[in-house]
């Protein structure tokens, strides 16, 4: 295979043995490499057959990257699959056009809170702990350092990417957007990381499972009694609990039954 365009010292595009062109990335697979010279297939880590559609899009992306991003996502990935996540095709790239902004960002002094970072600390442990080890390859490689808020974008970020990772966002949209109505209609606060938070957080994280799956309560017995028990146990759980279906509704265009509705009132009498 010859070189048909080298985009920097760690990736090429050439014609593949079926005819297909093809983008190569490797560490050093275009160092002191032009258009015609021979690709050396022992650096060859990840091919890519980018459709028609989006090929424009993909190959500008890479003349304007530097290698040192190339290699901080190339390493990033590599962790994140030793570390076992199963990750889609398109994670490399993806993952390079997403750190390419974040430095170009830091760079302009542009800052960019994260809105979700508690949640997702405590939601996505391992996934966040990942985002802070990217954030040392990114210095490691590129020289700059990322704040904290980013850990938590490449740790979302890693989790939409992932191949067995569905309806992420909108579980931890759920979790803050429920989370903070139940602080203010009970004027509760926790701490980030208390007991109490993580409590919160993992009951309201498998209610959002729940609801997305639509999975039922399937033990409905004597239900009636209980959910008016539950209801009226607090004067506020009648209204913690319209403002919340309301949130719901409105945000997610979906409408908590009786069952959902007692589930999430169990799940409060167990927090509160």
């Amino acid at each position: 295979m010859k070189c048909l365009k080298v985009f920097n010292n760690s990736a090429v595009s050439a014609v593949m043995p079926d005819g297909r062109e093809a983008i190569m990335l490797g560490n050093g697979i275009g160092f002191n490499r032009r258009p015609g010279d021979p690709v050396p297939e022992e650096r060859i880590e990840k091919v890519y057959y980018v459709q028609d559609e989006i090929q424009t899009k993909f190959l500008q992306m890479l003349q304007n990257v530097l290698p040192d991003v190339m290699e901080a996502a190339e390493e990033i990935i590599a962790t994140a699959e030793r570390a076992g996540f199963v990750l889609s095709n398109q994670a490399t790239i993806s993952l390079i056009d997403h750190i390419s902004f974040a430095i170009e960002r830091q760079q302009e002094n542009i800052s960019l809170p994260n809105l979700l970072l508690g949640e997702t600390r405590l939601l996505y442990q391992k996934e966040f702990e990942l985002g802070l080890r990217a954030l040392e390859i990114v210095q490691e490689h590129c020289g700059v350092t990322l704040p904290e808020d980013e850990a938590g974008y490449i740790a979302l970020h890693l989790i939409t990417i992932s191949a067995d990772r569905v309806g992420t966002y909108d579980t931890l949209k759920f979790v803050k957007g429920t989370a903070d109505i139940i602080k203010e209609v009970y004027g509760v606060a926790f701490e980030p990381q208390s007991l109490d938070a993580m409590r919160l957080m993992t009951h309201l994280k498998f209610l959002a499972q729940r609801i997305f799956q639509h999975t039922v309560w399937e033990d409905d017995s004597d239900m009636d009694e209980m959910y008016g028990y539950l209801l009226h146990r607090s004067p506020k759980n009648q209204i913690a609990l319209e403002q919340l279906e309301g949130y719901i509704r409105q945000s997610f265009g979906y409408t908590l039954n009786k069952q959902e509705k007692f589930y999430l009132l169990v799940h409060l009498t167990k927090i509160l």
